[in-house]
This record gives structure tokens, C-alpha cells and sequence, in this order.
């Protein structure tokens, strides 16, 4: 196989598992200690500066282990198909550097990918949006409440790329098959 793209692969799959690691551990950090320079400035804190109604730092202040839960668990909600992406990619590229291009295994990992996204669009991001809300709103008086979800670019981009990778598993496969016929003709 080609040494630059073995060298980048290996960087890649550095990379990749560094992020596989650090990105729950950020996020968790960040929920947990919501009021730091850190976590108010990182894209992994709090995301939830949007939904609230004057000082962000101040709010976060007054939040509770229950805003905090509910926080982590919206936060790991969003990051699972993300995570699960990254385990994915990490193994697709280990078969790239044994050699392993247009094999069935890269061909089903793809269209893994794909489901991973759709599931994205369609499940993890308005459940991580309504736990979301619950992080902010659980302390509020009765009646001040709210589950809140929506659907926005976001989601409509995971479906396409979803769709996108699940055709370019399905063209893999057909394409290996088409190989196999033409090395077993004589």
C-alpha cells in the first residue's frame, strides 16, 4: 500500500482515539463544573447557553446535581452516535492500513455509519434537546416546566449523510462482488 496514505491513516487513528477518549471526558468535566473560564468557553461545556433567559454564568451558578444529571446525560446522549462514529472509523481505517480497501468488512462498516446517522438526526439529538431542557427547566416553580425538541439543518444534514454513506456501502458491496466474479473467470 501506498506509504502516504499508511502514514496518514496511522495519524488519523491517533487522532481519532485520542478524541474517542477525550471528548465524554471533556463534556463530563464541563457539566460537572459548569462556572470556569473553561467550560463557559469550550463548544464541549454547557451547551444550553441559548435556552436560558439573562446571565448565562449566573445560571449556571444555581445549578443543581439534578441540572447537572440531566446535563451530562443530554450532553452523552448527543455524543453516542459521535463515539460510536469515531469506534466505527477507527477500525475502518486499521483495515486500511492492513491493505484492506474495497473489502466487505470496510463496505459494512459504512453503511453502519450511515444507520449511526440517521439514528442521530431522527433519535439522539431530540432526546439530547429534551433532556436539555429538562437540565435547565427541572428547578423551575410547577407550571414553569418544559420538555422542549426540535428539528432543524442539523438533523436534515445527518439524514443526507446518512443516506449518502448507506448508498456508498450498498455501491462497495455490489462493487466486491463484481471483483470476486472477474478473479474467479477465466
Amino acid at each position: 500500500m501506498d506509504n502516504k496514505l499508511t502514514t496518514l491513516c496511522w495519524r488519523m487513528l491517533l487522532l481519532f482515539r485520542i478524541l474517542l477518549i477525550a471528548l465524554p471526558l471533556i463534556t463530563t468535566i464541563s457539566w460537572l463544573f459548569p462556572v470556569n473560564d473553561f467550560s463557559m468557553t469550550m463548544y464541549f461545556g454547557p451547551t444550553i447557553g441559548h435556552s436560558i433567559n439573562g446571565d448565562l454564568k449566573d445560571a449556571l451558578q444555581k445549578f443543581q446535581w439534578s441540572n447537572k444529571a440531566f446535563g451530562i446525560a443530554g450532553a452523552l446522549v448527543s455524543l453516542l452516535p459521535l463515539l460510536m462514529g469515531l469506534s466505527k472509523i477507527i477500525q475502518l481505517f486499521k483495515n486500511y492500513i492492513q491493505g484492506n480497501i474495497f473489502s466487505l468488512a470496510n463496505a459494512k462498516i459504512y453503511g453502519i455509519l450511515g444507520y449511526w446517522c440517521l439514528l442521530s438526526a431522527l433519535l439522539f439529538q431530540p432526546l439530547s434537546d429534551a433532556l436539555y431542557s429538562a437540565a435547565i427547566s427541572i428547578n423551575y416553580p410547577a407550571g414553569q416546566k418544559y420538555i422542549a425538541f426540535g428539528f432543524g439543518n442539523t438533523n436534515l444534514t445527518a439524514i443526507i449523510c446518512g443516506a449518502f454513506l448507506i448508498i456508498v456501502a450498498h455501491v462497495m458491496r455490489v462493487g466486491h462482488k463484481i471483483n470476486e466474479e472477474q478473479e474467479l473467470t477465466i
